[in-house]
């Protein structure tokens, strides 16, 4: 598996979240990973592992997020984040629970400036857009999926279609932003029209981080399923939501995951997939080394940047000292120490490493 990039990874603890996902990482094969910011959940110590995460190890990537307890000016927010060495921008405001929270359309207005210097600096956008299409439904969503709190056809929720044909407008506002959907855009259930949005839209591209339904719909129809493969080889990333801390089933749940995907592009054997079987589709060679190493420098650059330590130290020190963040301890202290990371002149004194 040498060369394999996973572009969709996630860490929700501290410095040792950070050690424990490189350690996933490693242990599944892969040589680089890109670390994705979800600050609109919430977590204002996000970009901060964004930044330790790559002060871990520079082979890595990461994407910064927008947070939403203040207003600001999103674009100059971005522009802060790519010059401190952060690779491009991640977003998670429309997954149901997040739009529902904060009410910021994908194509809301307010984030026209950002999208506009994205555009022209040739900025990476990984966003990730509704959810399963069954969540909606009462009769058809899982009960494990209703039992964490993702039945969305009550309650406020905006439906699939107002945030998919939101989504796709801002494709259309601005038809040079490179963007990233990721999950296949939860359209694995409806082949020919992410066919058309494809066509539609030459600067989107798709990442094939497993939703619990995306295998299966693939595996139904594998041939028509691998021609759309090849036909937008040049467009799908490799990802996997590896996420640290895991303990437990979660451990379990990943190494069935990463197993299914690894073996679903290189060979069309049956994989076991809890109670179900799926197939392979067996990718040529061109395209499998495409999808697993080669979009992903395509589309976030041949090499991570570097971190400016002072710049992403200053950054936090503003973080740290904005009364309106409303820090709570976990991320005063998460930031705090990937701050002293940013300073540390002697090895022995490293929080990341020790």
């Amino acid at each position: 598996m040498s060369g394999w990039i996973d572009a969709h990874v996630h860490a929700f603890g501290g410095a040792e979240a950070l050690r424990e996902l490189k350690e996933i990482e490693r242990r599944f094969g892969y040589t680089a990973a890109n670390f994705l910011s979800v600050e609109a959940m919430d977590d204002a110590a996000q970009n901060a592992l964004a930044i330790g995460w790559k002060l871990l190890d520079p082979a890595h990537y990461a994407f910064g997020g927008l947070h939403h307890r203040f207003a600001y000016d999103c674009a100059e927010e971005m522009r802060r984040l790519l010059a401190l060495g952060l690779d491009g921008m991640k977003m998670i405001e429309n997954k149901p629970t997040e739009r529902k929270k904060w009410g910021i359309a994908q194509d809301d207005e307010s984030l026209d400036a950002m999208y506009a210097a994205a555009e022209a600096d040739g900025i990476p956008f990984l966003i990730h857009v509704n959810d399963p299409r069954n969540f909606w439904d009462a009769n058809a969503i899982p009960a494990w999926a209703r039992d964490a709190g993702y039945f969305y056809g009550a309650d406020g929720y905006a439906s699939y279609e107002q945030i998919l044909s939101e989504s796709l407008r801002m494709c259309e506002k601005h038809p040079k932003l490179r963007v990233c959907f990721a999950h296949f855009l939860f359209l694995s259930d409806d082949h020919d029209r992410l066919r058309r949005i494809m066509d539609a839209h030459p600067n989107l591209w798709l990442d094939v981080t497993a939703g619990t339904e995306m295998y299966p719909n693939f595996s139904a129809d594998r041939a028509r399923w691998r021609r759309f493969f090849l036909d937008y080889s040049d467009r799908i990333l490799y990802g996997t939501d590896n996420c640290a801390p895991m303990k437990g089933e979660d451990v379990h749940i990943a190494e069935v995951l990463n197993r299914l995907e690894r073996s679903f592009f290189f060979g069309d054997d049956p994989i076991p997939l809890w109670d179900d079987t799926v197939f392979g589709i067996d990718l040529p060679k061109d395209a499998f080394e495409k999808l697993t190493y080669g979009n992903f420098r395509r589309f976030a650059g041949e090499k991570p940047k570097r971190i400016d330590r002072n710049a992403a130290a200053a950054y936090l020190e503003e973080r740290l000292s904005d009364a309106r963040f409303r820090l709570n301890e976990r991320e005063r202290e998460i930031i705090r120490n990937i701050q002293k990371e940013c300073l540390r002149t002697n090895s022995l004194s490293s929080i990341l490493f020790s």
